[in-house]
């Protein structure tokens, strides 16, 4: 099986730097520009399946891709990004000056740090890697597209790699970036990681 897991294109919330999390926030022009263009970019693999977090702008670029292929987009609400609980809609600025502390020791060990009220990376993680093996279980030899989520995609390569969930930081992901794995005899293997090179050096900020 080849498995391209997707990060969503930009929304408004990317560009001015507030928390998302699990608030609905629909894809600005630039996120749809850059849906339009990794859409292209898959156009001519053999997709034979589309996934998606159950959130809106995840839905919409999974919806662009699956279009070409006359594919519907199958929605999976354990891929949803984490839920950042007080954090939702403040800015990263008010969060970096209110909550020094968390954001420390988020930078030190973010796999043992509980934002208020939110998820947990190892809860993350554990959600979207079962649906990752029933997908890998249900697609043998096919070709197939996840879209969700930074933090959800940072955790499963670490999961992927082995890596420990303290180095989920080391991925920073673009918006709308492709990530190439490879699953055989039960393995994955990863073929690339954040590219962006279908959006043709376009300057999106996706943060």
């Amino acid at each position: 099986m080849d498995l391209f897991l997707i990060r969503h294109g930009e929304t408004e919330w990317n560009r001015v730097g507030r928390c998302q999390g699990i608030s609905d926030i629909e894809l600005n022009g630039a996120g749809m520009s850059q849906a339009t263009l990794l859409a292209e970019s898959l156009r001519n693999l053999p997709v034979s399946a589309v996934y998606s977090s159950d959130l809106k702008r995840a839905v919409t670029t999974a919806a662009a891709i699956a279009g070409l292929h006359g594919l519907d987009v199958v929605v999976e609400p354990a891929l949803r990004e984490m839920d950042q609980g007080r954090f939702e809609g403040l800015s990263f600025v008010k969060i970096k000056q209110e909550h020094r502390e968390l954001l420390d020791r988020w930078r030190e060990s973010p796999e043992l740090v509980t934002v208020p009220g939110g998820e947990t990376l190892g809860e993350v993680q554990n959600r979207a890697y079962r649906v990752i093996q029933r997908i890998s279980d249900q697609h043998h030899g096919e070709t197939v597209v996840v879209v969700s989520h930074h933090f959800v995609i940072a955790t499963l390569l670490c999961k992927i790699l082995g890596l420990p969930l303290r180095e989920f930081g080391s991925f920073s992901l673009k918006a709308a970036c492709k990530n190439h794995l490879s699953y055989s005899d039960g393995r994955f293997s990863v073929e690339l990681i954040n590219d962006v090179t279908h959006l043709n050096g376009m300057d999106f900020t996706g943060e």
